[in-house]
């Protein structure tokens, strides 16, 4: 299972020590995010990477440019996967600029947090750049999230240095699980759980 947090790796010592209680395999990433889209970015020691906001300051205000940080990461060591490529609900999605990235390992075909036909669209970059493609589970606030999809690989992947390999290599595909998720409008999930909780309320008699 890969945990990945967006522009940081901090903590990422704590996940690898859940190693050690668990027969699951842990994997960290960064997730990037820049003028033009997402990128999961892997290293083989991630607890050696520079943070981002050391590299190019903050970015509240201005996000960092896709141009100058991802040749950036890339010679630092990182695998990259363009992530959720078409998804308009990013407020600076990637688009057909994706087609134009030399340096990708794959491209992150299906996400069920995204709409089929960003889905769809992130498919043909991937045949575009004949480059492989993953999946995730794109997992964020509960558990009941994971498991829609995933990345199978053909060899055994046991360590961050392992994964970082297979994914340099086309030895892996993207697989969609279970029932798909129905995407809602923004705060729907919030406001039927509140209904839920006016249901389950006792009044005093």
């Amino acid at each position: 299972m890969a945990f990945t947090e967006t522009n940081t790796q901090d903590g990422c010592d704590e996940l690898f020590d859940l190693q050690r209680t668990t027969k699951l395999k842990i994997f960290v990433g960064l997730e990037l995010a820049t003028d033009k889209g997402q990128y999961l970015c892997f290293f083989e020691k991630p607890d050696r990477a520079p943070e981002p906001v050391q590299l190019w300051g903050s970015n509240r205000e201005t996000p960092w440019k896709a141009d100058e940080a991802l040749p950036k990461l890339k010679g630092l060591g990182a695998v990259i996967v363009a992530a959720r490529p078409y998804d308009k609900d990013f407020p600076t999605p990637a688009l057909d600029a994706v087609k134009q990235l030399k340096l990708l390992s794959a491209v992150e075909v299906y996400n069920p947090k995204v709409r089929a036909g960003a889905n769809e669209l992130a498919i043909e970059a991937a045949e575009s750049l004949k480059l492989p493609g993953v999946a995730g589970s794109d997992a964020r606030s509960s558990l009941d999230e994971i498991g829609y999809g995933a990345t199978i690989f053909m060899k055994p992947v046991n360590s961050q240095a392992e994964l970082v390999k297979a994914l340099s290599g086309h030895d892996y595909y993207p697989v969609q699980m279970g029932e798909l998720p129905h995407l809602q409008k923004p705060g729907a999930a919030k406001e039927a759980e509140l209904k839920k909780k006016k249901k389950k309320r006792r009044w005093p008699r």
